[in-house]
């Protein structure tokens, strides 16, 4: 546990820097274009990063099962969303992100597996706050991985003592917070020539979808109790949410 927690130690402030500088880099003409060749680059290694520490964390075999049905899901339902406008509405991905298959970024089944993981950790930090099924002693120490003496439960321990109907809370959401998530994102992605919509206006359908996609492949997560948390979750959260609230009133 040492090693991991000097490991997020270390990404910690690698990822502030990362989104901090990525900030800027978007906010200065000259920089803007370098930013649009490398951005599939620096998604995989931030993605790469979060999953390696999250695997040595907690070292459960069935989150890398998760996180390969995740990614072949969200692609495979991606490319057909691409292909028909029938699952988000009738969208396409621009060249930002250039490495590409079937018209669709093989980087962003990342990016949505990793905020689908870090919109988990935030409802269940929710839920072990206000006490459901039997997290009503976990102090904000345990919440964020650490342990204290005369402590009743770990985040881990009160997941084993969830019922069904919270597991399900938690899934929910989890899809909940993802597609609010990604109001934040569209403008920007807009912007940025990620992705373009063929109407113009972004289609209430998408949120719909990916609200009920996130829940889906939460659901196994929560139900099976797969162990995937850890504070660098939260971390990737709310770094990542700064680059885009930032770029929402600056581009």
């Amino acid at each position: 546990m040492f090693e991991s927690d000097r490991l997020e130690g270390w990404l910690t402030v690698f990822f502030l820097f990362a989104f901090a500088s990525g900030t800027l880099a978007h906010l200065l003409p000259s920089v803007l274009p370098v930013t649009r060749v490398t951005t599939d680059g620096l998604l995989l290694v931030i993605n790469g990063l979060l999953f390696f520490a999250l695997w040595r964390r907690n070292v459960d075999a069935r989150l890398l099962w998760w996180l390969v049905a995740a990614y072949g899901i969200t692609f495979s339902l991606e490319a057909i969303g691409v292909a028909t406008g029938a699952i988000f509405g009738d969208y396409t991905y621009g060249p930002t992100m250039w490495w590409q298959w079937l018209g669709v970024p093989f980087v962003i089944a990342l990016n949505w597996a990793a905020l689908t993981l870090a919109c988990n950790d935030l409802a269940e930090r929710l839920l072990d706050r206000f006490g459901h099924d039997g997290g009503e002693d976990v102090g904000q120490g345990e919440i964020l991985g650490s342990t204290r003496t005369g402590a009743t439960k770990s985040p881990e321990a009160v997941r084993e003592n969830r019922s069904l109907g919270t597991a399900t809370l938690a899934a929910l959401l989890a899809g909940i917070f993802t597609a609010l998530y990604d109001v934040a994102i569209e403008p920007v992605a807009i912007a940025l020539d990620y992705w373009t919509w063929a109407a113009g206006d972004i289609p209430l359908q998408n949120y719909l979808a990916w609200a009920a996609i996130a829940f889906a492949i939460s659901l196994p997560l929560q139900l099976l109790r797969i162990r995937y948390r850890s504070p660098l979750l939260l971390v990737y959260l709310l770094a990542q949410l700064f680059f885009f609230l930032v770029l929402n009133f600056a581009l």
